[in-house]
C-alpha cells in the first residue's frame, strides 16, 4: 500500500468528492480525519472508510472559524500522535452566479473566505502537525482542491473563480515556502465532475433550453468537448490526490494538475 502507516486530513466531507478522497486514501492504508460542518453525510463515510480497517477522527467545524481550526487542529493532534503527514482541502463554496456589472460584491465575500481565506486558516492551524511529520519522516504533502474553472474562464462565475485564481497562487507561495520543512503543496483541478449535483445542473440547463433537450444531450455535448468523450466521476479525481500524497509524487511541488479528461490543456512548456 501506497499510504501504509500515514495518517490525513480532508476537509469538506460530502458524498461526493471527499467521500471518495477519503476512500481512496483509506484503501491505501491512510488513517483519516474527517471535517464537516454537520453530520449529515459525515457519520457514514466513516463508517466506510472504517469498514477498510482504518482509523477515523471524526471533526466538526466551519474552516471559516479560527476557533473551529484550533479546535480540530487539536483534536487530530490529540488523535494521531501529534504529526499529520497528509492534508487534503477540499472545503468550497460554489460562489455567486451572476455578471460582475450588476453583481452585490458585499456576496463575493463568502466564496473568498471559505475557498481561499478558510483553507489558508485550516491549513495553518494544521502546519505544526504537518511540520512534525515532515520532521520525522521527510515527507509530508498538501493537496488543494482548486478548479479548471481557474483555466477555462466562463462569464458570470467571477466570485467561484476568483477566490480559486487566488488560491492557485498561493499554493506555489506555500510550495516554497514550506518546502524546508519536507511539506510538498500541490493542486488537482477537476473540470465537471459527474455525479448527482451535475447531473441536476444538466437537468435545469435542459429545461431552459426547451425543444425537447434532456439533460443526456447537455452531458453529451460537455463530454465532446474533452480528449476522451467522459466526464470524469469524483472517485477517479480522487486517485490524482493519492498521487500527489504517495511517495510516487516526493520529488513533486508547487505543480497544478488537470483532471478533467483533457476539457482543457495547459500551455506547452
Amino acid at each position: 500500500m501506497l499510504l501504509e502507516g500515514r495518517t490525513a486530513l480532508v476537509t469538506g466531507i460530502g458524498p461526493g468528492m471527499g467521500r471518495d478522497i477519503s476512500l481512496r486514501l483509506a484503501e491505501q492504508g491512510a488513517d483519516v480525519a474527517l471535517l464537516a460542518r454537520s453530520d449529515r453525510v459525515l457519520p457514514a463515510v466513516a463508517d466506510e472508510v472504517e469498514a477498510l480497517g482504518r482509523r477515523t477522527v471524526r471533526c466538526y467545524g466551519s474552516v471559516e472559524s479560527a476557533e473551529d481550526c484550533a479546535r480540530v487542529a487539536a483534536e487530530v493532534g490529540e488523535a494521531f500522535g501529534g504529526s499529520l503527514d497528509i492534508l487534503v482541502n477540499s472545503a468550497f463554496h460554489g460562489g455567486r452566479h451572476g455578471p460582475f456589472e450588476t453583481a452585490d460584491l458585499a456576496k463575493w465575500h463568502r466564496p473568498m473566505d471559505v475557498n481561499y481565506f478558510g483553507t489558508l486558516q485550516l491549513t495553518q492551524a494544521v502546519l505544526p502537525l504537518l511540520k512534525a511529520a515532515g520532521a520525522e519522516r521527510g515527507d509530508a504533502r498538501i493537496v488543494m482542491i482548486n478548479t479548471m474553472s481557474v483555466h477555462l474562464i466562463e462569464a458570470e462565475a467571477g466570485s467561484y473563480a476568483g477566490s480559486k485564481a487566488a488560491l492557485g497562487a498561493v499554493t506555489k507561495t506555500l510550495a516554497r515556502e514550506l518546502g524546508g520543512y519536507g511539506i510538498r503543496v500541490n493542486s488537482v483541478h477537476p473540470g465537471y465532475i459527474w455525479g448527482d449535483s451535475v447531473k441536476i445542473y444538466f437537468e435545469w440547463q435542459a429545461e431552459e433550453r426547451g425543444e425537447g433537450v434532456t439533460w443526456q444531450d447537455v452531458y453529451d455535448e460537455r463530454a465532446a468537448e474533452t480528449c476522451l468523450g467522459y466526464l470524469p466521476h469524483s472517485s477517479e479525481i480522487a486517485g490524482a490526490v493519492v498521487f500527489f500524497a504517495s511517495p510516487l509524487a516526493k520529488c513533486v511541488t508547487g505543480t497544478a494538475l488537470p483532471v478533467n479528461s483533457g476539457h482543457w490543456l495547459p500551455p506547452s512548456a
